[in-house]
């Protein structure tokens, strides 16, 4: 089965979850345009997973990765809820794609960024995981109300004059922390 990963796992994820893939047997194209760091995922993963980088979002780049060769995909997995509209997937369930579009997969909660009637339509399966991502979702909501409460006077000066700033890397998620008890 052929799997594109349109947008990524951040970090150390990724090898998590390209492991878990190749372990089932898929063949797995990814999409590096919001890879972090894709001179390491290249290194890496070379030999063992394809890779394609378009901008996703741009629905012209997503359905040129579809089609191109007449491959096709079996399934398409997103994190951040690509948008799967009606030409997307008359496209890559096309009888002319040697794999046809099966399944859109959501790693998080919602799939009001796929056209459900379309794919109903195309016979293509749409998941999501709902709930899948809370802990990461209070984990980063804690940190940053506990970063702008420490500097509360600074943003708020700042914010006065015209200027907010969101965190300068991504966050990392309290259960890769390790605590240190004296």
């Amino acid at each position: 089965m052929r799997v594109l990963l349109l947008d990524a796992a951040p970090g150390k994820l990724l090898d998590r979850e390209l492991e878990c893939l190749l372990g089932h047997g898929l063949t797995i194209t990814l999409n590096l345009r919001r890879v972090a760091d894709a001179a390491s995922a290249l290194a890496e993963w070379t030999g063992r997973v394809d890779f394609a980088d378009f901008d996703a979002v741009e629905e012209s780049a997503l359905l040129a990765e579809i089609i191109r060769a007449g491959i096709g995909y079996h399934a398409v997995k997103s994190r951040a809820g690509v948008p799967c509209r009606a030409a997307f997937l008359a496209a890559a369930t096309h009888p002319a794609l040697t794999n046809q579009l099966r399944v859109i997969g959501r790693a998080g909660a919602g799939t009001d960024h796929v056209d459900l009637a379309a794919a109903a339509r195309h016979g293509v399966t749409v998941t999501h995981t709902p709930g899948s991502n809370a802990t990461a979702v209070a984990e980063f909501a804690l940190a940053q109300l506990l970063a702008l409460t420490r500097n509360l006077s600074k943003h708020n000066e700042a914010a006065r004059h015209g200027s907010w700033s969101g965190p300068a890397a991504p966050a990392v998620e309290l259960s890769e922390l390790t605590l240190g008890v004296r």
